[in-house]
């Protein structure tokens, strides 16, 4: 597991990253003189150079869309990395569940103010950890304090594509060590929240949270790249296929196609697939209220400061921070997982860029070159 938190010179800091999440960004060289598409596109070039196979981005604004690409999506075939192509999303999915949530929040079905004690009574309990003072909110905003599961389970996951990980025996794992503060005292993120969350769906509705994301968002807004598998490792249709670096090698860079991967130790935070299109489409109804009440997305845009992070805040299953210039607030989620890298992010009028590599794991270009990826497409959706 790695916690990394880059801040740009503009004083842009884009959040945290945690292994199923990653959106980092690097310096920023001034005001773009290039299009919005030149400097993406420069980005895309920079991060294959730097070692990704490949690597994409969307570019939206008012309505148009264009897709930029760099590199291959398979390098046995040598096939051109597709941008419509699915890649797995990580902790993109935590938006999916987050939006869940408000819905069943909207519908009077659970209250944010909901303790976790009462949807999930015992669950989160022992070494000082207490789910009676635990908001669904502080799960949502990462203000709950629940320690991390996923660096206990990671390596056993990855050796084992098809073994079960209850999200009952991770919230477990979690429970042996102590909370890392008092619920509503700091924020930090944690995956454990949002395996909580999906428990928490499952408890209001009857339904698992991969029924009640296809039902309430991938159906309803036409998803149709966007899938939540639940047990099944393999990835189907038109996809980019994933890579990873050993952490130790001599010699060229080798790389290990990951594309199979377990989804059952990442469940509601992170085991989700998904395109670009789709990915931009789900936070564009997220933000502009098709699926929320004005009242819910008061809640979401209600922000926390990130400890030691001027520009960088904490809404309901987003991370927000200023754009350089007279960019304005952007809104923004990184998603990464064994094999890919995404990031979404949406400027306050609805302009947006996202961006999809198919490497990531904690040797070779995981590092600058996602901090690089980033910077460029922030850079690009302020230059729309």
């Amino acid at each position: 597991m790695i916690i990394s938190m880059i801040n740009r010179k503009a004083g842009a800091a884009i959040a945290v990253a945690v292994a199923l999440t990653v959106t980092a960004a690097g310096p920023v060289q001034g005001a773009p003189t290039q299009s919005a598409g030149q400097v993406m596109q420069d980005g895309l070039n920079a991060a294959v150079a730097a070692g990704y196979p490949g690597a994409t981005a969307l570019l939206r604004k008012d309505g148009a869309s264009q897709h930029l690409t760099a590199g291959v999506g398979d390098r046995l075939t040598g096939t051109p990395m597709d941008p419509t192509a699915q890649v797995r999303i990580g902790s993109n999915t935590k938006p999916f569940i987050g939006a869940v949530t408000m819905m069943l929040a909207d519908q009077g079905l659970l209250s944010l103010d909901d303790t976790v004690d009462r949807w999930l009574p015992g669950v989160v309990t022992g070494n000082g950890n207490d789910g009676k003072k635990i908001k669904i909110r502080q799960l949502l905003n990462h203000t709950s304090g629940v320690p991390e599961y996923l660096d206990r389970v990671i390596v056993d996951a990855y050796s084992n594509p098809s073994k079960p990980f209850p999200p009952a025996q991770l919230i477990q794992l979690a429970m042996q060590r102590a909370p890392l503060f008092t619920p509503g005292a700091s924020v930090k993120y944690t995956n454990t929240n949002f395996i909580l969350l999906g428990m928490i769906i499952k408890a209001v509705t009857g339904n698992e949270p991969a029924v009640e994301v296809k039902t309430r968002l991938i159906d309803r807004l036409g998803l149709t790249g966007t899938s939540y598998p639940t047990s099944d490792p393999k990835l189907y249709g038109n996809h980019n296929r994933g890579y990873a670096v050993p952490l130790y090698y001599w010699g060229e860079r080798p790389y290990v196609d990951v594309t199979t991967l377990n989804v059952q130790f990442s469940g509601a935070a992170g085991a989700m697939v998904s395109t670009l299109d789709d990915l931009a489409a789900l936070h564009e109804a997220l933000l502009d209220g098709t699926l929320l009440s004005p009242a819910m997305m008061d809640h979401l845009k209600t922000l926390v400061p990130y400890p030691d992070q001027t520009n960088l805040s904490f809404g309901l299953a987003h991370e927000v921070v200023n754009g350089p210039g007279t960019c304005g607030k952007v809104w923004t989620k990184g998603g990464a997982i064994y094999g890919y890298y995404t990031a979404v992010l949406t400027r306050e009028d609805g302009a947006q860029a996202a961006v999809a590599t198919n490497q990531y794991n904690m040797a070779g270009p995981a590092g600058a070159g996602v901090a690089n990826l980033t910077n460029a497409a922030i850079d690009a959706l302020c230059a729309l």
